[in-house]
């Protein structure tokens, strides 16, 4: 007699539960099949979008697994497992795990629009705050730029997005300026005389553009003029560094005399 108990609670059992296995086993492998499609046609979209390589396989793992957790609750309900619960727990994870990070969060979420929206890109010359270099890594949550003396700069993303950028884009043409502070009576037309054979003679400029003079402040002992020369902007720290150079042979040669530094009366 137990023996038939067992065996009548085991058909009973079955009978209840086994269409629901088969139903669960069945959306299983056709949800498995559907999101393998669905998956390979997302990234075949993210391609054609062009979107940053960085960003692609994320995007792309991101939506497998979110469809694989929704097809295993979808299963698991239709066995019958109550997935109210997983979800609160799932829920109330989720909340904590993003509150203690909420400062990478925010480096990984801005890090995602830079490389979605591209206000700049690898080769570019920044200028972030106090700290400029050329643009060597976009990370999702760091951005790296290097120095011309080989530093690297690293800079969360979120402060690349909450401020002010100067970008000297590698493709464009700029104006590499320095400033110098020279006497007073120095007569302009000389100024421009050098500063045209700087431009002229410079291997990073662009020989249609003229370079120029122009002048920013003057008092009784001396003037500031800034030269400019016409440059691409991946010669821009290049470009600045040879003007230098040339500014001190050029105002050996004309007899261009550097003013000297004013300085405040120290007292007590």
């Amino acid at each position: 007699m137990e023996v038939n108990s067992y065996i009548d609670q085991f058909t009973t059992l079955a009978w209840q539960y086994a269409p629901k296995i088969l139903s669960a086993l069945l959306i299983l492998v056709i949800g498995f099949w559907v999101i393998r499609k669905f998956s390979q046609g997302f990234n075949a979209f993210l391609r054609a979008r062009k979107i940053d390589e960085s960003l692609s396989p994320f995007f792309g793992t991101l939506v497998d697994i979110s469809m694989k957790i929704v097809l295993l609750l979808v299963v698991a309900s239709t066995v019958g497992i109550q997935t109210t619960s997983f979800i609160a727990i799932f829920s109330a994870v989720a909340f904590a795990v993003g509150f203690a990070l909420q400062g990478s969060l925010g480096n990984f979420a801005s890090g995602i629009l830079v490389l979605l929206f591209r206000p700049y890109k690898v080769g570019d010359h920044l200028v972030v705050a106090d700290k400029s270099g050329r643009v060597t890594e976009i990370q999702i949550f760091n951005t790296v730029l290097t120095t011309q003396q080989g530093k690297k700069i690293i800079i969360p993303n979120s402060k690349m997005t909450e401020g002010a950028i100067e970008n000297i884009a590698e493709e464009l043409e700029v104006q590499a300026e320095i400033s110098l502070l020279v006497n007073s009576d120095t007569p302009l037309d000389i100024l421009r005389a050098a500063a045209a054979t700087m431009s002229k003679n410079c291997p990073y400029t662009i020989k249609t553009r003229e370079g120029s003079v122009q002048v920013n402040g003057i008092s009784r002992d001396d003037m500031k003029v800034n030269i400019a020369c016409w440059t691409l902007g991946e010669h821009y720290e290049e470009t600045i560094a040879w003007m230098f150079e040339a500014a001190k042979e050029e105002f050996e040669v004309r007899g261009i005399e550097l003013a000297k530094e004013r300085r405040k009366d120290m007292a007590g």
